[in-house]
Parts: C-alpha cells; sequence; structure tokens
C-alpha cells in the first residue's frame, strides 16, 4: 500500500507541475498575443507619424518656395526703383517717394527673410528631435 501511495504522490506532484507548466505556457502566450498588438499599433504609428513628416515636408517646402519668390520680386521691385532713381528722370517728389519705397521694400524683404529662417530653423529642430 505504501507504494500506491508514493505513486499517488508522485502523480500529484507531477500533475501540480504539469499545471504550472500549462498556466506558465497560457501566460507566455498571453503576453506574446499583447506584444503582437503592441506591435501591431506602433507600426500603424509610425507609419502615420512618417505620412505626417513627409506632409510637413510638403509643405515646408511649398511655404519656402513662396518665400524666396516674395523676395526674388521684391528684390526685382527694389532694383527698379533705384534704376529710376538713378536715371534721373524723376522729380525730386519723385525721388523722395521711390527712396521711401525702396525703404519699405527692404524692410519687407527683411521681415521675409526672418520668417524664411524661423522657418528653416524650427524645421532643422523638428527633425532633429525625430
Amino acid at each position: 500500500m505504501e507504494c500506491n501511495i508514493n505513486g499517488f504522490n508522485d502523480l500529484e506532484t507531477r500533475e501540480a507541475n504539469f499545471l504550472q507548466l500549462q498556466e506558465l505556457i497560457d501566460a507566455k502566450r498571453k503576453m506574446l498575443l499583447d506584444k503582437q498588438k503592441n506591435f501591431t499599433v506602433l507600426t500603424k504609428q509610425n507609419h502615420f507619424l512618417r505620412d505626417m513628416k513627409d506632409d510637413y515636408s510638403r509643405y515646408y517646402k511649398h511655404i519656402a518656395q513662396q518665400k524666396e519668390d516674395q523676395m526674388a520680386a521684391l528684390n526685382l521691385l527694389k532694383e527698379y526703383v533705384h534704376d529710376l532713381t538713378t536715371s534721373g528722370s524723376l522729380t525730386r517728389n519723385n525721388i523722395k517717394d521711390a527712396e521711401m519705397e525702396q525703404e519699405n521694400l527692404l524692410r519687407e524683404v527683411k521681415t521675409i527673410k526672418a520668417s524664411l529662417d524661423s522657418l528653416v530653423n524650427k524645421t532643422r529642430k523638428l527633425e532633429s528631435d525625430l
């Protein structure tokens, strides 16, 4: 009878070990499924962020091009006003008006350039943060 009791105890121990292993396997399976779900979410987020970055990059290039076009147009106007003032075909009042307009254009060019520089710096900082 003692053999049966020891045999029963061995069986009971093996069954307890088996149940522990089964619980461990179930816990690992759940952990792997959770990790897979998290990985799927992170992959979607990364794709979304990449798309956002690409959109921002296109927007930045468009804004930068507009600012550069504005600066080119204002520089062209500035040169035109300068040519008018130096050609001698303007009266004194016209020359003063042209000089004031030239100063206004220079201020506008500086404002646009500062805006463009700020845009470039913000973009560089954003890209370095990513």
